[in-house]
């Protein structure tokens, strides 16, 4: 729930200026077009950031269900996937906010949604070893530094990509 609220809190601001009708305030303000697509990036960062820290609090302090039990990566590891699950999405529907109204959004989200279940249903049935592979992935990402780093590139390419795509997308929009 909160890498939900997370990015939410951050695309609070699109999802107001798209409701209010304040889009048409967006040519007579002087800001530039990337600096308010850098700020709201920067915001989203910041969410994902004090979120991330509540959860590492509560964990910590009050010690939710037995995460004490394995120390500090019992507080760590959920507060680390909250963090990168909410960058990676909250990029994500950020920059395609910029192009899209959050109605068609909604529906190329479930879209998307369906046609990764019916993938994941369709590779179910291939005669493959799944179990020797994800076993494998597992035993890969076992190393903490491992799955850090991927993690690490991970939010930094997609949160790099996503910024960039919502300048050429905000850009390219007719004021």
């Amino acid at each position: 729930m909160a890498a939900v609220m997370s990015w939410m809190s951050a695309l609070s601001v699109n999802v107001a200026e798209e409701s209010g009708g304040h889009r048409a305030m967006n040519g007579m303000i002087p800001i530039a077009r990337t600096s308010q697509v850098a700020g709201r990036f920067l915001f989203l960062l910041v969410t994902c950031a004090m979120w991330t820290v509540d959860v590492m609090a509560c964990s910590v302090f009050f010690a939710f269900g037995d995460m004490m039990d394995s120390g500090w990566a019992g507080a760590m590891i959920p507060s680390a996937v909250i963090f990168a699950f909410s960058l990676i999405v909250g990029s994500i529907l950020m920059a395609f906010s910029y192009r899209f109204t959050f109605r068609a959004m909604m529906r190329i989200f479930v879209v998307v949604i369906v046609g990764l279940y019916a993938l994941v249903a369709l590779l179910s049935r291939l005669p493959f070893d799944w179990q020797g592979l994800l076993q494998g992935v597992a035993d890969f990402m076992s190393v903490w530094w491992r799955a850090a780093l991927i993690a690490v590139v991970l939010c930094v390419g997609v949160y790099c990509i996503s910024a960039a795509l919502a300048i050429r997308f905000y850009r390219a929009k007719e004021l």
